[in-house]
């Protein structure tokens, strides 16, 4: 009886995810998840820990294939022990690196983003150094942020675990990201036209526009969701 591979199968079931999203959240291989499933194989023991995260539940549970009884032997419930030293300790200072960890494209994208606001400050600075245009051009920094803003959501539309987790709460994946980049790019077009016009009053209707935009995007969003389940 395999009752690791059936309770974490049954664990994923409930969480929308597939052998894939899980096994890029853990840094392993989609055999090696099915493996653990078939009862062919068992996860390592540094791996335990991140998956009893992944899932709400403990590792004595991970290994019992079930969840535990949350109530004594008198029916009460029983209290929760207090957290030592060590278990505070390791919380903090690994909280997020166990159970999320960086994958290749939230890399890639932090290092583009750090790469355009070092470009843009850089660009600021010369031209207000050297040619004397601090006012106009200090849109360049806010405009680099959003931009920095649009690459985030861009990618966190790509990265299929997070992708999993909207879906387990019953959110469209793809919404979210859709409107944070129409408000961005709408935010990033006023600020560029309004500065170089002076046309801040009458422009403002771009913003506007873009939060209607949002509003559209997101009932779409919600009932193609609903369509799906």
């Amino acid at each position: 009886m395999n009752c690791f591979g059936d309770f974490l199968y049954e664990l994923r079931k409930e969480k929308g995810m597939t052998q894939a999203e899980l096994a890029e959240v853990l840094g392993v291989t989609n055999k090696a998840v099915s493996k653990w499933e078939t009862g062919e194989a068992m996860p390592e023991t540094a791996q335990l820990l991140p998956i009893s995260r992944i899932f709400g539940v403990t590792v004595d549970e991970l290994l019992a294939g079930k969840r535990a009884d949350k109530t004594s032997d008198g029916g009460i419930p029983e209290k929760n022990e207090e957290p030592d030293a060590d278990d505070i300790k390791n919380h903090i200072f690994t909280r997020g690196k166990d159970e999320e960890p960086k994958t290749l494209s939230e890399k890639i994208c932090g290092c583009i983003c750090g790469g355009l606001m070092m470009a843009g400050i850089m660009t600021y600075l010369l031209l207000g150094t050297l040619a004397g245009l601090w006012s106009p051009y200090w849109v360049i920094i806010p405009v680099c942020a959003l931009t920095c803003g649009i690459i985030g959501c861009i990618a966190d539309m790509c990265n299929p675990a997070k992708r999993a987790k909207k879906l387990s709460r019953g959110e469209n994946p793809y919404t979210g990201g859709a409107c944070g980049i129409i408000m961005l790019t709408c935010i990033i077009t006023y600020l560029l036209v309004s500065v170089f016009t002076w046309m801040w009053h009458p422009l403002w209707v771009i913003v506007v526009g873009g939060a209607l935009a949002c509003t559209v995007v997101g009932g779409l969003g919600d009932i193609f969701t609903h369509k799906k389940k």
